[in-house]
């Protein structure tokens, strides 16, 4: 028998993450995609302080971060909650590793985000920096509204 499946709340939350992925994973490839078209380099530490040259997109990639950890309120929270319900059900120990690495990536994801939005602005990117421009916007809406909901 299968661990995930192995009742009600198991069944029913397991289709909703898988729906709610698409819209919040491409989300976070798209804030990650802007960051790299503006800076041209992938090192973390050349994109601090983005919060004060471009407050739009950390304010999406907020909302994006909160989805992808499963935040109440999310579309991510409402599937994962059931599923969590029935493994603890089924197996105790199992699931609370489970939980515990949910944990894990929810505070991985928060340090991350803090790294890249209030750590120390870099001078030398200032020209580089701007909010998602009007080609980006339209791409973002859709995403955030279908994670979010």
């Amino acid at each position: 028998e299968d661990f995930a499946l192995s009742n009600i709340h198991g069944i029913g939350g397991s289709i909703l993450p898988m729906l709610s992925h698409g819209p919040v994973s491409s989300a976070l490839f798209l804030c990650v995609g802007v960051l790299y078209d503006r800076h041209k380099t992938r090192l973390v530490r050349y994109y601090g302080g983005s919060m004060s040259t471009m407050p739009n997109l950390p304010t999406i990639s907020l909302s994006s971060t909160l989805a992808n950890m499963s935040s109440p309120g999310t579309s991510s929270f409402i599937g994962e909650f059931p599923i969590s319900v029935g493994a603890f059900q089924r197996n105790s120990l199992v699931a609370t590793l489970v939980a515990l690495g949910m944990i894990l990536g929810a505070v991985f994801s928060l340090w991350l985000y803090n790294r890249v939005v209030f750590r120390n602005f870099k001078p030398d990117f200032l020209h580089k920096s701007s909010n998602p421009n009007d080609r980006e916007v339209p791409i973002f809406i859709p995403l955030i509204v279908g994670g979010a909901t």
